[in-house]
């Protein structure tokens, strides 16, 4: 999978779904290209509201950026495989969504607008302290 700006479709998993619209991006701290390709997709979907997002189990297109995905897992000190899982568990499960759903970004965002914070959001994320999710949900 790759990214590029002209697409129709984009493969993402839950957390990159709902926690992308409000964690700043000076805190993801990756690499050039990681942030170059952040920059875009952000660009992307505050622009193409049409754009169709296939909810995907697993390292997605973001993913194929990161330095600390290997060998199609996550290995981030902060959350591995096994922890990322659990975040989009809890993501899937406070949006109402599923592994394979197809839905368009409008719909995504009226969804999330809908439901944020999640009680995820709340209680267990680590990056609670960064994320603009308690303020940020009538700017999407």
């Amino acid at each position: 999978m790759t990214f590029s700006e002209n697409q129709e479709k984009l493969k993402l998993r839950p957390h990159h779904i709902f926690c992308g619209r409000f964690l700043p991006l000076e805190y993801i701290v990756r690499g050039e290209e990681f942030t170059r390709v952040l920059n875009k997709l952000k660009d992307l979907t505050h622009s193409d509201k049409n754009l169709i997002i296939t909810v995907t189990n697993g390292p997605d297109q973001i993913c194929d950026y990161c330095p600390e995905c290997r060998n199609n897992r996550c290995e981030n000190p902060v959350g591995n495989e096994e922890e990322v899982g659990k975040w989009d568990s809890k993501v899937l499960k406070g949006l109402g969504i599923s592994y394979g759903d197809e839905i368009t970004l409008k719909a995504l965002i009226a969804l999330i607008r809908e439901k944020a914070p999640l009680e995820f959001c709340q209680t267990r994320c680590p990056w609670k302290q960064f994320c603009g999710v308690f303020s940020g949900i009538k700017d999407l």
